[in-house]
């Protein structure tokens, strides 16, 4: 099991070249996602920006969205244990950022990702970063 976050979803989703390929080749390897309950929603957020700047048509867009919503994820919702966990990161990370370097700590897995300073916090909380090249 992984710890997927929405830079590396939506860009195995959206993305044509090596960054997309690479990302896509990792989330192959391991089948089984989890992730925090908002990921869907930032990727839907992301998708929707590549939209509206023009890298994606109202079509391509669609059907991006569509696999989202469809995707069989381990969606951590915003449990207390999981709030005041990411609480903890509050210097370094994001409350929205927290949740991924959380869950992947809590449940011993990696954690997939693009996103630097998510990496360096995850790497620093001993958790096995997974960054795809």
């Amino acid at each position: 099991m992984i710890v997927v976050d929405a830079s590396v979803w939506v860009r195995s989703l959206a993305d044509d070249g090596s960054l997309g390929d690479a990302a896509r080749r990792v989330l192959a390897d391991d089948l089984r996602w989890t992730a925090p309950a908002h990921a869907p929603i930032e990727a839907l957020g992301t998708v929707r920006r590549y939209e509206t700047s023009g890298l994606l048509t109202t079509a391509q867009a669609q059907s991006i969205a569509d696999e989202v919503l469809a995707a069989e994820v381990d969606y951590v919702g915003p449990e207390r244990w999981l709030l005041a966990s990411g609480w903890r990161y509050r210097k370094s990370l994001s409350a929205y950022d927290a949740p991924y370097v959380v869950i992947a700590q809590s449940r011993g897995i990696p954690l997939v990702t693009f996103d630097q300073r998510r990496a360096r916090a995850a790497s620093a909380a001993g958790v096995q970063v997974i960054v795809p090249d």
